[in-house]
């Protein structure tokens, strides 16, 4: 009887009903994790006949409707962290990165960022006041927990009335934020910096189509590969700082106004990380991922 091989590390890419088989760019990740030898597998967070202790980690990638059943979600991620399953990223990052009410915290922290107006769930303000007291005229207002461009509302404050009812139904069950349209979403773009255990990979523009805002794919945004300033990626590395941990992972969106870069998210939770826009960059993700399981390369 000859021995068995040891087996290979297993990780949980965790996904939705809507992409059993992953986005198609955290495809390229699960390739990268099979050639360094962990064996990983594409799971959805909602069936109740996954045993997730039976992996070595979970990676959070493509959740994509856990704002839309956040109470049911927010139960099953509490769920995994009381369990104590390893989690990328961890479990501290993703519940404090769950709700954008962490971009207060940031802010306290000196990342330059868009200014934001935080409304608590329940609340129910006036939203054109709020906003032309500090001197804004068009704005966007968004859920404080979402994705995608979810729920979220682009208007000058003349115009809230037209809104009132949609922001009121969304402040029943999570708070909103309030910031300053920038225009130059629609001449620059909006740029992305991602990083790998802190250490940037490569950055994208995301461009919004024609008549549109939204720099998003699901609403025909484009993406291309850039390259940015020293000063910018420290300054995205900054907010990474910021997080309650290193994350595995990270994607910091932001603007360029006056050649600055303005933080508008942190996103350690399940963002879209754009491998497909690096060869080198799958690689890097499946590395980071090999290194904090502690095997060596």
């Amino acid at each position: 009887m000859t021995n068995e091989p040891c087996s290979r590390p297993r990780v949980a890419l965790v996904t939705c009903e809507a992409l059993p088989q992953l986005h198609e760019d955290d495809q390229l990740l699960a390739v990268a994790l099979d050639e360094i030898g962990i064996d990983a597998r594409p799971v959805i967070w909602s069936d109740a006949g996954i045993d997730w202790l039976a992996f070595n980690a979970l990676v959070i990638r493509s959740p994509w409707d856990y704002f839309t059943r956040p109470e049911e979600f927010h139960a099953w991620l509490n769920a995994r962290i009381a369990s104590g399953v390893r989690m990328f990223n961890a479990g501290e990052v993703l519940e404090w990165n769950f709700d954008k009410r962490y971009l207060q915290d940031l802010a306290a922290a000196g990342a330059p960022s868009i200014p934001t107006i935080v409304v608590p769930p329940g609340e129910c303000p006036d939203i054109a006041a709020l906003a032309g007291a500090r001197g804004w005229d068009e704005i966007v207002v968004k859920p404080t927990i979402s994705g995608g461009a979810y729920q979220t509302h682009r208007f000058r404050i003349g115009d809230a009335a037209r809104y009132r009812e949609d922001i009121a139904r969304t402040l029943r069950d999570r708070g909103v934020l309030v910031q300053p349209f920038l225009p130059e979403i629609l001449s620059a773009g909006e740029l992305s910096l991602l990083f790998f255990d802190g250490v940037f990979s490569h950055a994208v523009c995301k461009r919004p189509k024609e008549g549109d805002y939204r720099v998003q794919f699901q609403f025909g945004g484009t993406s291309e590969t850039v390259e940015v300033r020293d000063e910018w990626i420290a300054g995205a590395r900054a907010c990474i700082a910021a997080a309650p941990a290193l994350p595995v992972y990270a994607r910091v969106d932001g603007v360029v106004q006056d050649g600055k870069f303005l933080l508008m998210e942190l996103e350690v939770f399940e963002p879209l990380m754009f491998l497909a826009r690096h060869p080198l960059a799958p690689g890097r993700f499946a590395r980071a991922i090999q290194g904090r399981l502690g095997l060596a390369e």
